[in-house]
């Protein structure tokens, strides 16, 4: 894939698998940084898994939407993901179910779109970094031709230590610039005391930093540092650059 060449900076948000909670760091962080005046975009290359309005019978993406209010509301679902499909599959199977592919000019193209729009870009990948993307692409190949620094977001639970570590190993080898972890609790078992030292442990095997620990329970607005100090998600792309 082409290198894209964006006049803007931004974060590249990559899970260390599906369902870890990368939509929800990303529209907290698009939050703080709309709150704190930065004309802040977001965009997801491709999204899998539609639901439906019970009344209106009209299909949606849960993503999408939630990405797009993060942002204000203000710029049209197809400019925060241009390729959407129905099926809740990796995006080439499941654009192959519909009589489709996905488009990898388009990829590149939506994404561009919005260095004309905005002074920060939040891009979401889709499930983990070697996800498939399309039939000749992953998520880690969509994510080396971007070149923006890399936040992973990790389950905080049982077995997040060895997936964590995988997907840094995966990440360094490439060469990206990783920008730090947030564990996201996304299980409310609270029987799990892993969730107690694995950033500890995390942090034990690897230079990149445990940035954040975020609650189930969590309702704010800000992501915060473990020390409680407010993340600048500016600095922290510049200083990854």
């Amino acid at each position: 894939m082409d290198i894209i060449s964006l006049n803007i900076p931004g974060l590249m948000i990559l899970g260390t698998d599906t369902d870890v909670g990368k939509t929800f760091v990303s529209t907290a962080i698009a939050r703080q940084l709309t709150s704190e005046g930065i004309r802040t975009g977001a965009y997801k290359p491709a999204c899998s898994g539609s639901l439906t309005e019970k009344q209106s019978g009209r299909h949606y993406w849960e993503d999408v939407a939630l990405l797009a209010e993060s942002i204000g509301g203000t710029f049209p679902a197809e400019r925060i993901c241009p390729q959407t499909f129905h099926a809740p599959l990796a995006p080439p199977v499941a654009a192959e179910k519909e009589g489709k592919q996905v488009d990898e000019g388009l990829l590149s193209q939506g994404v561009l779109w919005w260095q004309d729009q905005v002074d920060f870009l939040l891009v979401e990948g889709v499930g983990g970094v070697l996800c498939p993307l399309s039939d000749h692409l992953l998520v880690v190949d969509f994510a080396a031709a971007l070149n923006f620094p890399i936040l992973i977001v990790a389950r905080a639970g049982l077995g997040t230590i060895n997936h964590s570590l995988l997907t840094i190993e995966v990440l360094q080898q490439r060469g990206f610039s990783i920008a730090g972890l947030i564990l996201n609790d996304v299980d409310p078992e609270l029987s799990d005391e892993s969730r107690n030292s694995n950033a500890a442990q995390i942090q034990q095997w690897t230079t990149v930093p445990v940035l954040s620990f975020v609650p189930f329970d969590w309702q704010s607005n800000l992501l915060h540092h473990q020390t409680q100090d407010r993340i600048d998600w500016r600095q922290l792309a510049r200083d990854h650059s």
